[in-house]
């Protein structure tokens, strides 16, 4: 098992589906609380007094605090990775344009969602293990930009393309990082910079025009 993983497994994850739902319940106070608070200032103490139960209770399931914050970062990256662009719009003409899209829109997803940011995003506020879910959802995405190009773009045989893929969500979440820290918000002028900097990394292993397919099934 990695250490992520070893971490991860620390949590007591029920199976009833009374404990279920209270596990579900201690997650969700923690996300309010992340709404006006930064996870430093989040205690078990506090976690308890807003979802209304004992801390011994929160204990039971998260033996250490920062485990309820790891959970939670498994829940963000998953809807994440369910919720930001799945397919490929008719009308794209180039990959840069398809990148565009593709990091707005989870510009968009974080800037809805607030306790996300500060999880995910948030810098100082990471652990290692969150760290390490973070870079695993990072091949997850590069592996469905990947997917969103091949399904409007004919793609040459580019060489460990999803690595390459990963350091541009690398680049692009320094930058998207710095601007929740000066703004609370990845704001346009931010995404502005931070699309820059992906397209001209980009450039250096993907040509400046890719075909289109010409057998693509359009979206209804």
């Amino acid at each position: 098992m990695t250490t992520s993983e070893l971490t991860r497994a620390e949590i007591r994850r029920p199976a009833q589906k009374r404990s279920r739902a209270r596990f579900e319940a201690i997650l969700d106070g923690a996300e309010r609380l992340l709404d006006t608070l930064p996870p430093p200032a989040i205690s078990i103490h506090a976690i308890a007094a807003e979802v209304g139960i004992s801390p011994p209770s929160i204990y039971h399931f998260f033996p250490e605090p920062q485990l309820v914050f790891s959970a939670l970062a498994e829940r963000y990256l998953k809807r994440f990775e369910e919720g930001v662009l799945t397919e490929a719009p008719a009308n794209v003409a180039s990959w840069q344009e398809l990148q565009t899209l593709q990091f707005r829109a989870g510009q968009l997803w974080f800037n809805a969602h607030p306790a996300a940011r500060q999880v995910l995003l948030g810098g100082p506020a990471w652990s290692s293990d969150i760290h390490a879910q973070d870079l695993d959802s990072n091949f997850v995405m590069a592996g469905r930009s990947i997917e969103l190009m091949a399904q409007r773009f004919v793609m040459p045989d580019i060489p460990d393309l999803d690595d390459r893929l990963v350091e541009v969500i690398a680049i692009n979440d320094a930058i998207w990082s710095l601007s929740i820290h000066r703004h609370g918000l990845i704001t346009d002028a931010m995404e502005e910079q931070a699309r820059r900097a992906r397209i001209a990394y980009s450039r250096t292993f993907l040509p400046e025009y890719l075909p289109l397919r010409t057998d693509r099934k359009t979206a209804p």
